[in-house]
Parts: C-alpha cells; sequence; structure tokens
C-alpha cells in the first residue's frame, strides 16, 4: 500500500507542481481574458490526462516484462562398480558435489557370472547388486547427501543409457578401481556420447579415490 503512494506522489507531484506555476504565472503576470483562462484550463486537463496515462501504464509495462528463469537444478548420475566399496562411491560423489545441492541417482549394474543367466542365478545376482546399491544409498545418506539408485542391466553402457532416459543428467561419474574390467571392455570411450560430462574416477585399493 505504501509503495502505491509513493507511486501516485511521482507522478501527481510533477504536473501538480506544473499547473501551480502556471496558475501563477497567468495570475500575476499574464492576466488572460475569460479565454485564456479556458486555455489553461485545456493545458491543466491534458496534463492530467498524460500524468494518469503514465502512472496506469508504466506499472503495466514493468510487470510484462519477461522474468529471469531460475538455473535448473544439477543432476548427477553415478555408475558404480560392484568391485567398488560403498565408501569410495560416497568419497567420490562428495568430493565431486562439494557441499552443493544436487539431484543424485545411482546405477548399480548386475555383475555377471559365469551362470549368470541361468533363471535362478540372474534373480541372485540382481538381489546381490540391489543390496550393494543399498549400502551406497545408506552411506550417502550418512554423508548428508539424499540420493535415489536403480539396479540396471549387467552391460554398464546399457544400464547408464536406460538409466538416462528417466534421469536426463548432464553430469555422469563411473566409479571404477584402477583394475576393473570395465577398463578393459572400454565402458567409459563407449559412455561418453551418452552425456555432457562423462568422467571416470578410480578409487584406490585403501578406500580411497586416486
Amino acid at each position: 500500500m505504501r509503495a502505491r503512494r509513493f507511486t501516485v506522489l511521482v507522478f501527481a507531484l510533477p504536473v501538480a507542481v506544473y499547473l501551480a506555476v502556471l496558475v501563477l504565472v497567468a495570475a500575476l503576470w499574464i492576466k488572460p481574458p475569460a479565454i485564456g483562462w479556458i486555455g489553461l484550463a485545456v493545458v491543466a486537463v491534458v496534463s492530467i490526462a498524460i500524468g494518469t496515462a503514465a502512472y496506469v501504464l508504466f506499472p503495466r509495462m514493468s510487470v510484462n516484462a519477461d522474468p529471469v528463469a531460475a538455473p535448473e537444478r544439477r543432476r548427477l548420475l553415478v555408475l558404480a562398480d560392484a568391485r567398488c566399496s560403498a565408501r569410495q562411491v560416497t568419497d567420490t560423489v562428495a568430493a565431486r558435489l562439494a557441499g552443493r545441492d544436487a539431484d543424485v541417482l545411482v546405477v548399480a549394474p548386475v555383475l555377471p557370472t559365469p551362470s549368470h543367466y541361468v533363471a535362478v542365478d540372474e534373480d541372485g545376482a540382481r538381489a546381490a547388486a540391489a543390496a550393494r546399491l543399498d549400502d551406497v544409498l545408506a552411506e550417502l545418506r550418512r554423508a548428508g547427501i539424499a540420493a535415489e539408485g536403480r539396479v540396471g542391466t549387467d552391460e554398464p553402457v546399457q544400464a547408464l543409457g536406460d538409466a538416462l532416459v528417466d534421469f536426463p543428467a548432464a553430469e555422469v561419474l563411473i566409479v571404477t578401481p584402477p583394475d576393473g574390467s570395465w577398463l578393459e571392455r572400454d565402458v567409459f570411450e563407449r559412455a561418453r556420447p551418452l552425456a555432457p560430462v562423462v568422467e571416470r574416477v578410480e578409487t584406490s585399493t585403501n578406500g580411497g579415490k586416486q
């Protein structure tokens, strides 16, 4: 309410001063005949109309300006090798975020075994991947990082592509041990075209990262 009153004063005061000066000049020096006072009244009406139009249109022009778009929330997708511990994955994610908020999705591909394609063993492999994923998510929560997770296929690049369909992240971290099988399978090179930023982080054997 006070802001509106201030706006009224900003537009009305100059008009009022202008009209007062015209009246004083006419009355004290010019002393016009009746027709002159009529002309002065016309000038006053025009001035008031201009001031009113400016008062009405200026706020509308200000409100109709395009708002500044809010920055899109950061998204980080983490592809975690089964041979990396929950602590190693968490340390890697924490180092990347550096305390900044982000939506995080952890993908835990199934670890293939020689008997993986036997139905019973496949169910057991997915259950093992889900258990590893739960450990990672719990460790992330203890570190103050809210994250979601999903179990992926035993082909890590396909698991990454499937996750990006539902979680279009601009950043991808591939967390793997230095001697992981993903290095031999060129996972990083094949994953690079899938997102704007794809980075491989090799964890060290002592629980940290290189």
